[in-house]
């Protein structure tokens, strides 16, 4: 709640100054670094890609990179990012089914595919089977 209103004074502040700013964000969005004007969401997807540290989040996104102001709460939006990836990967793990790998022959459809994003799949393999 207190990133909205900091971002709201400061956007009505710039805004009102005649600087080119960005437009103002959709509802349901929050800027966590307005430096690189990196939002909450985008930091819940580099969770997604496997990003778990603020170290890692600066590196892929720019995020801290400037002024540091946002570290604080990109750390926290970063953790909020990884345990909801880490709650749905153990509801996926629960899902798994083993198969054996002999059972997949040359001539057969089977593929070997990343659970997490199912559009990656082996690619010795023509067939995608969902």
């Amino acid at each position: 709640m207190g990133i909205v209103i900091i971002f709201d004074l400061w956007y009505s502040d710039v805004h009102s100054s005649g600087m080119p700013v960005p437009p103002a964000p959709k509802e349901g969005v929050v800027y966590v670094c307005i430096c690189n004007q990196i939002t909450d969401r985008e930091i819940h997807g580099a969770a997604h890609l496997g990003v778990e540290t603020l170290d890692e989040l600066a590196e892929t996104l720019g995020v801290g990179t400037c002024c540091g102001r946002c570290r604080e709460c990109a750390q926290q939006v970063l953790a909020e990012g990884v345990a909801a990836v880490r709650n749905v990967t153990a509801a996926t793990i629960a899902n798994i089914q083993v198969v054996e790998i002999s059972s997949c022959s040359v001539s057969s459809t089977c593929t070997i595919m990343d659970t997490r994003d199912p559009a990656v799949a082996n690619d010795q393999r023509e067939a995608l089977v969902a």
